[in-house]
């Protein structure tokens, strides 16, 4: 792979990190979370910069826990299935989808874009 497309690989990661840290509290408990998760593999390219595929842990439901999305994945799928419905559906459907040719920059920029409406709505929220 070129420099420059493992460059724009981890430009687009940082900023789909970015995203989901923007959800600010852990989706499982509540509590302050710095940890997000690919809820299908980073490995699955259909799916590693789409923000449904991410959720925002604390370390606890993140890795620690023993329910946790790592320690008991099985289990995370049904807390996903009951309480984000359409996201479980929508990635049960396009995990299996082939992976084509994927163009890091147009994905860079639907990344920055999404990333700019939230801090526009975060800004708005506080006004």
């Amino acid at each position: 792979m070129s420099e420059s497309r493992k460059n724009l690989r981890k430009q687009c990661d940082r900023l789909w990190s970015e995203i989901i840290r923007s959800r600010i509290f852990c989706e499982r408990c509540g509590k302050p979370a710095n940890n997000p998760h690919h809820i299908i593999g980073r490995a699955n390219y259909n799916l590693r910069w789409n923000i449904r595929n991410g959720c925002l842990l604390c370390a606890y439901c993140h890795v620690f826990g023993s329910h946790s999305a790592h320690n008991d994945p099985l289990g995370f799928m049904e807390w996903l299935k009951s309480n984000r419905p359409d996201d479980y559906e929508y990635l049960k459907w396009k995990r299996n989808e082939p992976v084509h040719r994927i163009d890091y920059e147009v994905t860079l920029i639907v990344l920055k874009e999404a990333l700019r409406e939230i801090k526009c709505s975060a800004g708005s929220k506080r006004s």
